[in-house]
């Protein structure tokens, strides 16, 4: 049987010039999101802060790649968002 193959992101240039501490690793496994965390901050409002700063990096990359203007990229995150967030929790196991 084949090794699976792993396709990861290249680190961004200051983490290469400066170190830094990984606090998210995010990969899609047929179609289930599968995490790894580490409590880098010491109160869970702090995540919120790093995620909707995910989320504007996201809005920058589509606008840069030119399929969606960044701020109506980060309307439609943020509705999904709203949207989701008022789902049941799935439990998920995916978490490590």
């Amino acid at each position: 049987m084949a090794e699976p193959i792993v396709h990861e992101l290249s680190l961004p240039p200051d983490v290469i010039a400066s170190g830094g501490q990984e606090v998210l690793r995010a990969f899609i496994v047929e179609g289930d999101l599968h995490v790894a965390l580490t409590n880098a901050f010491d109160r869970p409002a702090v995540w919120g802060r790093l995620l909707v700063d995910v989320a504007r990096h996201v809005a920058r990359m589509y606008s840069q790649e030119g399929s969606a203007l960044r701020d109506q990229a980060l309307s439609e995150i943020y509705q999904s968002l709203q949207s989701e967030w008022s789902l049941p929790d799935d439990h998920s196991d995916t978490i490590n």
